[in-house]
């Protein structure tokens, strides 16, 4: 029998081997047999088969899996944000792509064997979906080499968000690098542009601006219109009405803007591509203008602020807008970007539906006066840096408006007071989700989020997420709430729910109890609070008539041990689950006793798909006295 494996392992590595010859009568095979063969193909075979093997019932996504698994070393970090099936043969071409083109890959591996790199580049290129462009890499201007040309039209075809990333100037390669961005943008499908660790994102975006992202014309300072084809000077000195100090830096801005609009012949800089340079892509006399809907942007100074809100008010195709500041914004500044928010947002034709305002250093009454400008956002997402100096008039929100605000997310790097935030949750009958992280809870907030559920014209809150909020004393509020919700998502991660209670076995019942009260609820996850062996009161979920429906179950980092889980396991298998459950045991210290993880995974295998991931629990200190 050994001898028989051999010779068919020896066969089915020969038909790898020449795939050439054999490619059309692959299909030929009994499936067992190509099952054995798509594990010894390289990726150029891999996608030409793809077809004739699915036709068999046959997928590749297994194997797609594993090489992306091979290049991408840092997947275990990342394991928990796939949240979705992910489509991994995109995943990992695009990949490997980056890596062909940016870096040094060694082809060692039997899926990149017999393949040249011009090959691997042309096959990659057509799963490109996001194109980092790492400005120090002189390699990216290859891309506008006539031996390319087929790898930028197939990046064309594909990419939909550019990344420009590192802290050298894209300028700084001069009128290839240009011409790149000018095919992807213009005549390709990119419609999001990120913007990172560059200080000369200023220049970047007045050439984006005046070139590249669809305005109706830019609106200068004294109010008039410049025509799209012209500069679109952000200010000058001949406007009287500005202040000396901001003249001047206008005009230091404009002369920059100038330089790269108007190239001298020994600094050559390719902002308007001529038609005659695209002539060889197209015998089309000009060229298309692509319209930016997505902006993700790092903003390093308050000049850098300046020039982007110049621009804000006239960018009607934008949809999506996140900002990073890594600088302090004084309250001039803010205001600024508010009211710029507000010319925007009051222009006909103001696509703006989402706003992401990261590391906002200022005060948090800030998030509602964006609101109140921005009375058609659907999501706002902000993480607010509460400066305590400085003492702002409230908030004059949102009376007699109606926000269309349908996802709403407020962090903070130090617990940020919730209740300023009421008043635009009472605002916001479409609300679908919202999700805190470090913030302080007021009495009156479990009371709000059970007004807004039990409104006859808009019960719609359906996902709810509290990360690092303290929970233990809320605990009856959020029971009347439960009582009154039609939540499909819970997410209650970091919230010390049994801190300093004497008695957790009743209290995990009285939660439980409510949570199966809730018959819309799906997804529950209760990562980070230290249940332990409170986990075996969680079974508790799936007993009873109705039974809860839920079918993701995130238990992870829960300090569970083997011997709690076996008692969770047997007190589900007693229960026995209508549904199959996706059960998250990730980061709990079960590798310490190895036999009873077994034994207990193997009661939960019926029942359970679990979820788990390489980690070693005597390597992590852990707090045992809390537990106790």
């Amino acid at each position: 029998m050994r001898i028989v494996n051999s010779l068919l392992q020896m066969s089915i590595v020969k038909v790898a081997q020449n795939m050439d010859v054999l490619e059309r009568k692959v299909s030929n095979l009994p499936i067992s047999l190509l099952k054995d063969l798509l594990q010894h193909l390289n990726i150029y075979y891999l996608d030409r088969i793809e077809t004739a093997v699915a036709s068999k019932g046959i997928s590749t996504s297994v194997i797609w899996e594993r090489i992306w698994r091979e290049l991408d070393k840092t997947w275990r970090c990342r394991a928990k944000s796939l949240v979705s099936e992910p489509n991994w043969k995109q995943r990992c071409l695009e990949r490997l792509f980056h890596m062909l083109f940016f870096s040094h890959l060694k082809p060692q591996s039997s899926y990149l064997s017999n393949i040249s790199k011009s090959s691997l580049l042309s096959l990659s290129a057509k799963h490109v979906r996001v194109l980092s462009l790492h400005t120090s890499a002189k390699s990216i201007i290859r891309l506008a080499s006539p031996e390319l040309h087929p790898v930028l039209r197939a990046l064309e075809a594909g990419v939909t968000s550019i990344k420009i990333l590192d802290s050298s100037s894209p300028f700084r390669l001069g009128d290839k690098f240009m011409f790149i961005l000018h095919r992807l943008l213009d005549h390709g499908s990119v419609k999001e542009v990120v913007l990172r660790r560059n200080p000369d994102n200023s220049s970047l975006l007045n050439w984006l601006a005046s070139k590249r992202i669809g305005l109706q014309g830019c609106v200068v300072s004294t109010g008039k219109e410049v025509p799209q084809n012209d500069v679109c000077v952000l200010g000058s000195a001949s406007d009287p009405d500005e202040p000396a100090t901001k003249r001047r830096l206008l005009d230091s801005r404009s002369k920059e803007v100038l330089r790269y609009e108007n190239p001298t012949s020994s600094e050559v800089f390719y902002t308007d591509v001529s038609s005659e340079r695209c002539g060889i892509w197209s015998p089309r006399m000009g060229c298309p203008s692509g319209q930016i809907q997505v902006l993700d942007l790092e903003v390093h100074s308050s000049e850098m602020l300046f020039v982007f809100c110049r621009i804000l008010p006239s960018w009607l195709c934008l949809q999506a807008l996140h900002l990073h500041f890594e600088c302090f914004l004084g309250e001039h500044e803010v205001s600024m970007f508010v009211e710029c928010l507000r010319q925007l947002c009051t222009t006909p034709g103001c696509s703006l539906r989402h706003l992401s305002l990261p590391y906002f250093s200022f005060h948090e009454t800030i998030i509602l006066d964006a609101l109140s400008v921005c009375v058609t956002l659907q999501s706002l997402t902000a993480d607010v840096c509460v400066d305590g100096n400085i003492h702002r008039k409230e908030s004059t929100l949102i009376q007699n408006k109606v926000l269309c605000l349908e996802n709403l997310s407020i962090s903070g790097s130090s617990p940020v007071s919730i209740h300023c935030y009421l008043p635009a949750l009472r605002e916001s009958p479409r609300l679908l989700t919202l999700q805190l992280t470090k913030t302080c809870l007021t009495p009156g907030f479990f009371q709000t989020l059970t007004d807004i559920c039990t409104l006859e014209s808009n019960p719609l809150l359906k996902v709810l997420k509290l990360d690092d909020i303290k929970l233990s004393d809320h605990l009856p509020k959020i029971v009347q709430f439960l009582e009154n919700c039609t939540l499909e998502e819970l997410c209650l991660k970091d919230c010390r729910l049994l801190e300093s209670c004497s008695v957790k076995k009743e209290v995990m019942l009285s939660l439980v109890s409510a949570l199966k009260r809730v018959s819309s609820l799906r997804i529950l996850t209760l990562t980070r609070n230290r249940l332990a062996s409170s986990v075996v009161e969680m079974a508790e979920l799936f007993s009873g008539s109705p039974p809860s429906k839920i079918s993701m179950l995130d238990l992870s980092a829960n300090f569970i041990s083997a011997a709690d889980l076996l008692k969770f396991a047997k007190r589900l298998e007693t229960l026995r689950p209508m549904q199959p459950i996706t059960l998250d045991l990730g980061f709990n210290p079960l590798d310490r006793d190895p036999e009873i993880k077994s034994q207990a995974l193997r009661t939960l295998h019926p029942f359970c798909k679990v979820v788990m991931y390489e980690w070693d629990s005597r390597k992590t200190m852990v707090d045992h006295i809390s537990v106790m």
